[in-house]
């Protein structure tokens, strides 16, 4: 017997979303364990704040920085669909 799953709708957006999450993070990782080894640089500075170049921190930024982005715009979204006429 088969189970014919599909996803669709909202599920399939925060899957997709949760992919680039997840993506980001780990080129930010790679970027982080490359970046001092080819230029040198320690740290970087965010806004006011340094920040030392390291896989985890790199990482973290990236996937902090696109859930947010994602988020937003998942909000925006949500808000004007309220609108929709139809």
């Amino acid at each position: 017997m088969t189970d014919d799953r599909t996803i669709a709708g909202r599920g399939a957006v925060a899957s997709l979303g949760l992919a680039l999450v997840v993506a980001t993070a780990a080129f930010g990782a790679l970027l982080g364990a490359t970046l001092p080894d080819y230029t040198g640089l320690e740290t970087i500075t965010i806004g006011t704040v340094a920040v030392a170049v390291s896989p985890l921190s790199l990482a973290a930024y990236g996937a902090v920085a696109v859930g947010i982005l994602l988020l937003s715009l998942g909000f925006v979204v949500g808000v004007l669909s309220r609108f929709d006429d139809a």
